[in-house]
């Protein structure tokens, strides 16, 4: 059975003084005297294998040490008195809202001590506020009573506190609407067309048996295979068809492992498939310097263009935002439903997504953050490990400067000017939108990505970073903000003479930064708004810094008019030569 990744199980009691907290580990330690004691996980033999440790608390200990305590539980052992019924409405009235003002996500097991010394007329009355305690706090697993004087069920009282930590149900199953949580069914979505090899939405009687050696090692005979469609197909009719076992039938069989047992069977499955405890696949993190960035290889572009087809229902080349929630319907959530990402690409006015579009959305995801990027593939249902097959480290860009060359498939351009000089327009015609003469200023740095064709045989995805004015100072103060940029872009309104002396002032301090951190970048002057009048003064001094840092001469470009005058493709063509357009600064020139 798959193991949880916790390699010790903190089991914390806590109570009402008297109540038998003490009295109940040394029943189950063997006598071991100390406020934390290990115990041997092979014994009783139902234990897990993964060992316990009890610690013992002291209601007249001080709060905060006890608060401490509680908040490295895995799980979390509130006792109470059999013979002091004042105890156990104290554990509604103090010790269950304390966990909660603690934040505490851990399972919770109720349990009366001194169980010899209960009334008998008392059972009850016991049974029935245990049973309304656990209808109002959702985090408590179980209830059970025992009597450390009596040896009577000291053992279950652990073994229920271990097996809550290494396989929870809160995680899986919502109690309130006794239902699956959204991230199990969409976990379990996942699995299913996984386990789906011919797509055609059931689980034919061949795949649930791969599914079931794969999780248990003990492939399934045809009258267990019988009895379990037999099983689904009576608490819900539209759970078996006669191609098999349909997604609602294999959420409602394992909502039925959680509801009735082993829950452990559940866990077992998902753990097999990658999640963690937290119900996340475990995704290792990638290794890289500053200045090397992270891409999708070929084999990961294939995988995505099939997914993208696969999932386009209507076969327009579009996915529509009902087809995008259907793609992402096993992953947690919708990966580009926020920036940067949810206004980096132009979208159709339904809100779909051309096939550019979406790979460019992954392409740009990648690239900001690769591990993101690793997760949402597997919960696409990529096969083997990201990082070894999906995606590739670069060189390192010095290493590119060096060789004149640039091997990068993803390039990343820093767009900097001033206030109203044309940042924003830039952006917004490279993803096909429509000027606009309304001004919005950029609070936030803005991203936007599109696929620049080069040649028949070059095509890149270029990914442009408006940077705000806040997030030049952050910039600046930062040593390997730079590293991540392939080219910068410094934009200004031509018929400005301010917006130039802003923009030049930006282009010495960013190459100044460069120098000073190593990290340096090629530039270009782009001087935008060339449909409304020129100030001379603008286009002299834009050609005298050119000239004089060695900077290609300003790119005039007319947003207005739709003529951007190849931008770009200019763009790609500098950021694939590093050792070009690299601006002279006055320290370079001294030396």
């Amino acid at each position: 059975m798959a193991s949880s990744s916790k390699s010790l199980v903190r089991i914390v009691v806590a109570g009402d003084d008297r109540t038998g907290k003490s009295s109940l580990i040394r029943a189950v330690s063997g006598n071991k005297a100390g406020t934390k004691v290990f115990m041997d996980p092979v014994v009783p033999p139902y234990f897990d294998t993964v060992p316990p440790i009890l610690i013992d608390t002291s209601s007249r200990e001080d709060s905060d040490k006890v608060d401490k305590e509680l908040k490295q539980a895995d799980s979390v052992v509130l006792t109470y008195a059999c013979d002091r019924p004042e105890t156990l409405q104290n554990l509604s009235t103090s010790w269950l809202p304390r966990l909660r003002r603690l934040q505490l996500k851990v399972p919770v097991i109720v349990v009366g001590c001194k169980l010899d010394l209960q009334d008998e007329n008392q059972h009850v009355s016991l049974e029935q506020r245990i049973s309304t305690l656990m209808q109002q706090f959702c985090e408590i697993e179980a209830g059970i009573r025992c009597s450390a004087f009596r040896s009577i069920q000291v053992f279950e009282v652990f073994f229920l506190a271990q097996k809550a930590a290494l396989y929870p149900t809160a995680p899986l199953f919502d109690k309130e609407t006794q239902t699956l949580t959204l991230q199990c069914a969409r976990a379990l979505n996942r699995i299913f067309n996984l386990c789906d090899r011919d797509r055609d939405g059931v689980l034919s009687d061949a795949e649930l048996n791969d599914f079931q050696d794969k999780c248990f090692n003990a492939p399934l005979q045809p009258q267990e295979i019988l009895d379990v469609k037999k099983l689904v197909q009576n608490k819900s009719p539209e759970g078996v068809n006669e191609g098999g076992l349909t997604l609602t039938g294999f959420l409602l069989l394992h909502a039925l492992f959680i509801e009735e047992g082993p829950i452990q069977a559940v866990w077992t499955v998902l753990r097999k498939f990658g999640y963690n405890d937290e119900m996340k696949l475990f995704i290792r993190p990638m290794k890289r310097a500053p200045d090397q960035s992270a891409e999708l290889t070929t084999q990961a572009i294939g995988f995505l263009v099939k997914i993208f087809d696969d999932f386009d229902g209507d076969s327009d080349k579009e996915l529509e935002p009902s087809e995008l929630e259907n793609l992402f319907s096993p992953a947690l959530e919708s990966p580009w439903i926020e920036k940067p990402y949810k206004d980096a690409v132009e979208r159709n006015a339904c809100g779909g997504l051309s096939l550019d579009a979406f790979l460019s959305e992954w392409a740009l995801m990648t690239l900001l953050n690769p591990t993101f990027s690793a997760e949402n593939l597997k919960y696409m249902g990529y096969l083997g490990d990201p990082f070894s097959s999906a995606i590739r480290v670069t060189r390192r860009r010095h290493v590119d400067r060096k060789n004149q060359r640039s091997e990068r498939n993803v390039l990343q351009c820093f767009i900097f000017g001033p206030m109203k000089a044309g940042k924003s327009a830039l952006l917004d015609s490279f993803i096909g939108r429509p000027y606009s003469e309304v001004y919005n200023p950029t609070n936030e740095d803005r991203y936007a990505v599109n696929v620049v064709d080069i040649s028949r045989e070059n095509q890149k995805y270029l990914v442009l970073r408006e940077i705000s004015e806040d997030g030049v100072t952050k910039l600046l103060a930062d040593r390997e903000s730079l590293a991540s940029c392939d080219i910068a872009v410094f934009v200004h309104d031509r018929s400005d003479e301010s917006s130039w002396s802003a923009s030049s002032e930006l282009l010495l301090n960013i190459a100044a930064h460069g120098e000073n951190t190593g990290f340096q970048v090629p530039c270009l002057i782009v001087a935008a708004k060339d449909d409304q009048d020129s100030f001379t003064m603008a286009i002299q001094g834009a050609n005298m810094v050119s000239q004089d840092t060695r900077v290609e001469a300003p790119v005039p470009i007319s947003v207005q008019l739709g003529d951007p005058n190849n931008i770009f493709h200019r763009i790609v063509t500098a950021a694939e030569h590093p050792h070009l357009n690299i601006p002279k600064t006055e320290l370079e020139t001294d030396s």
